[in-house]
């Protein structure tokens, strides 16, 4: 989201690393199907795939395929040097999950001294082996469209 204007700055709630595990979004029985079956997804997420999992963490392990992504509206971050605050329009991202594979998405502030500056959402994969890929928002349902074929093609 470029150019777009962080409207207020204070305090807000510090966001933490999550742990090795998220909360899994799929029937889990046992152990699950283990970390190298499953896609890591970490973020200010609102929902996954229409259900709302914002009071589950920050940290969700799912099933390779397509899902669809939306942001939360409020983000920001805070520490001993101060805070800054925002309020997103909705945000959604189409991800082609694959296994093993890390998916995230994160609000980076513009380092600024004034109470206005810009703040901008990245979405990352990253690959078992540490490479690592931009990925785009989803500007319209034909990136959707995309993103569940790719799902349902051979071989995924």
């Amino acid at each position: 989201m470029r150019g777009l204007v962080l409207l207020a700055a204070g305090a807000a709630a510090c966001a933490t690393i999550g742990p090795a595990k998220g909360y899994p979004l799929y029937a889990k029985v046992g152990a699950g199907p283990g970390p190298d079956k499953v896609a890591m997804l970490y973020g200010p997420i609102a929902t996954v795939d229409g259900n709302v999992v914002a009071d589950k963490g920050m940290t969700f392990e799912l099933l390779p395929g397509c899902h669809v992504v939306t942001l939360q509206r409020n983000v920001g971050q805070g520490n001993d040097n101060g805070a800054w605050a925002a309020n997103l329009p909705r945000i959604t991202y189409a991800f082609e999950m694959k296994p093993a594979h890390g998916y995230s998405i994160r609000a980076e502030m513009e380092d600024t001294s004034g109470p206005v500056g810009r703040v901008m959402i990245v979405a990352r994969e990253r690959a078992p082996g540490g490479a690592s890929v931009r990925w785009p928002i989803a500007r319209s349902t034909a990136d959707i469209d995309e993103c569940r074929r790719w799902a349902t093609a051979p071989g995924h």
